[in-house]
């Protein structure tokens, strides 16, 4: 009786050391909302896909969809206009504002020539949808 005992013990303690290792020696980055803790002050093709966090003037434009305007000229689209947000975007428009979302890229298709022209939104950043919260910072 005190055989089998010790045995399932010392399967036990095998077990345990054997996933204590296995964890530890697992190196890599995990992605959490906690890595978005450094803010970016411009955007690039390497940034896209990764969720991050800009610092810039917000902008809500006439008709436009909102968005954030970096220091260096870049700007991030923030979403579609959302009516219930009015308020907030007039609140927000002009001052200093923190945006955090996964950012994507959207490339224009090159223009076909045709019988009639089309608009076609420029190139741009963006954040996905569902992503983007914005707040305003307080100076």
């Amino acid at each position: 009786m005190i055989g089998r005992f010790l045995k399932s013990l010392r399967a036990a303690r095998f077990w345990a050391i054997a996933i204590v290792v296995l964890a530890g020696g697992c190196k890599h980055r995990r992605a959490t909302p906690e890595d978005t803790t450094a803010v970016s002050h411009e955007v690039s093709q390497a940034l896209v896909g990764r969720q991050i966090t800009i610092r810039g003037k917000f902008a809500s434009l006439t008709k436009g969809d909102p968005c954030v305007v970096l220091d260096n000229g870049q700007d991030v689209w923030i979403g579609p206009r959302e009516t219930a947000m009015e308020e907030t975007y007039s609140r927000m428009d002009g001052k200093l504002v923190e945006a955090t979302g996964t950012l994507r890229f959207y490339h224009a298709p090159d223009a076909k020539p045709g019988a009639r022209s089309v608009q076609i939104p420029p190139d741009h950043y963006y954040f996905e949808a569902g992503t983007s919260r914005v707040r305003l910072i307080s100076r």
